[in-house]
């Protein structure tokens, strides 16, 4: 039997709408810090992607993994890198508008979907080559096949719960805490009639849990190099939540007080589930912040797709008088302009920033101003800055110049099995040379950097120092390239 078009639009409609405003901002950013990471692991072979994993990022290894694959094949153009994340993000809004119309109906579910692309964080990640996308997704469709399964218990659908619970985790481990508002909703669904077919819930946990389970242990022992800078949730963390998920708080808590509303939309089953879907998991994760921090807001992107659900159902309600004077479609439309207004700065920001260096006109700069015998230097804190400002490089067109070497490096960060390459010791012979020489890092305030680029401690920085000067200085968001010159010429800064 075909799909009827109403079953089919709130889909359609949620993942084409996102494809379109995440998708036309792809590449409008160059990639950033993470992302220099994610360049890093994903251009390995594999065998030095499980050197890596025994290391550092385990848990974000399959992701990496996917990449590793697609850029093997298609290269390693930002579009290859970040197009994953979109597709990702777009069936994660189809998938959050299917819910919807499950819920509440069509209308809905097509407002859901098209929520999801008013909210800056989802629109941010859309386009970030980073695995929260698919966290959203296979988070939001694990939910669904729940959902569906409690409905009409089968072997088959709680098969497929499985095995998207099992990639919730695969993709990032901190989502599979929706696995907590998922035992909510199996205990309520199965207290009232004790329907034994929802036991099969649980092999279908277990084999989620196995599967994942290399990863909670390896997790576990890099969490301190993983998230040491994470820090002990608050009260204030709590206050802040919705907007900090949101990337905007005056969106963030117009989608809550919508949502909130919702107890007058929908069955009352419908939404309790609902609102232990965007609860449960960020009290567990809170709760288990308190003793080992591991909160970050972005963590929590999945907990939007619930709440978009019910924002929607109450836009589109007939049962409250008070909403149900216009027609549905002008209440939609008026609250997706809200939304877009609102969250206007913010979707324009996250468009033209990641808050991280512009390796990309940092490449073309040094491209500009490059003289014979130049060579390129990073400071201490620059790792993330070497893969990506390395690719932005590779893409220029040298001719009839030449791009200037990375002078200090020994071995890459691939070759030594971890995010940062080793460089020589002899500063002396390897710029015996060098006239000139591109410092690449923070810019001044970030990581501490001084306003001095020279001034910073190491040996490195102390030889560079007494034989160079600051020609000119480049700033480009939150880096800086600073051409330096053998001791005698003048300072210019821009």
């Amino acid at each position: 039997m075909r799909a009827g078009k109403n079953e089919v639009a709130p889909f359609s409609i949620g993942f084409a709408v996102m494809l379109v405003v995440a998708g036309y901002s792809l590449t409008s950013v160059p990639l950033d810090w993470d992302e220099g990471a994610t360049l890093s692991a994903a251009t390995r072979s594999f065998g030095e992607l499980l050197e890596l994993a025994s290391y550092k990022d385990a848990v974000i290894t399959p992701f990496y993994l996917v990449l590793h694959v697609l850029v093997t094949v298609f290269g390693e153009s930002d579009v290859v890198l970040r197009l994953p994340s979109l597709l990702a993000m777009a069936l994660g809004a189809g998938v959050t508008a299917e819910i919807g119309r499950r819920v509440a109906g069509p209308a809905a579910g097509i407002l859901a979907g098209i929520i999801c692309s008013a909210i800056p964080s989802l629109v941010f990640f859309a386009h970030t080559a980073r695995p929260y996308a698919f966290a959203f997704l296979f988070a939001t469709l694990s939910s669904l096949l729940l959902l569906t399964a409690v409905a009409s218990p089968s072997r088959w659908r709680w098969a497929g719960y499985g095995l998207c619970l099992a990639l919730t985790g695969v993709f990032h481990l901190v989502a599979l805490s929706v696995l907590a508002a998922h035992a909510v909703i199996l205990a309520l669904a199965w207290w009232p009639e004790r329907d034994r077919r929802l036991w099969r819930a649980v092999p279908a946990i277990a084999a989620a849990l196995v599967v994942v389970s290399p990863l909670i242990w390896l997790g576990r022992s890099q969490r301190y190099s993983q998230l040491h800078w994470v820090q002990t949730p608050t009260w204030k963390t709590v206050g802040a939540l919705p907007g900090d998920v949101a990337f905007s708080p005056v969106v963030g808590y117009l989608l809550v007080l919508l949502a909130a509303a919702a107890y007058f939309a929908v069955p009352t089953r419908r939404y309790v589930e609902l609102v232990v879907l965007s609860t449960v998991p960020v009290v567990v994760v809170i709760g288990a912040s308190l003793i080992a921090p591991v909160w970050v807001p972005r963590y929590g992107i999945f907990l939007l797709a619930p709440v978009a659900v019910l924002a929607a159902a109450t836009v589109t309600t007939s049962r409250l008088r008070a909403v149900a004077v216009l027609p549905w479609v002008v209440r939609a439309v008026a609250v997706v302009a809200a939304l877009v207004l609102l969250s206007l700065p913010v979707q324009k920001s996250v468009r033209q920033t990641h808050d991280a260096p512009d390796t990309r006109g940092m490449a073309a700069a040094i491209h500009d101003n490059v003289a014979s015998g130049d060579v390129v230097v990073y400071t201490d804190f620059a790792w993330s800055m070497r893969p990506t400002l390395t690719h932005y490089l590779s893409q220029l067109d040298w001719a009839p110049a030449v791009q200037p070497p990375d002078i200090l490096m020994k071995q890459t960060a691939a070759s030594n099995g971890t995010l940062e390459a080793t460089e020589f010791i002899d500063i002396q012979g390897r710029l015996a040379k060098a006239d000139r020489i591109w410092l690449i890092g923070p810019a001044a305030g970030v990581y501490g950097a001084a306003e001095d680029p020279l001034s910073a401690p190491g040996w490195k920085i102390k030889y560079i120092r007494q034989h160079y000067e600051v020609r000119q200085t480049y700033t480009f968001e939150t880096g800086r390239a600073v051409l330096l010159g053998a001791r005698g010429g003048s300072t210019v800064t821009q």
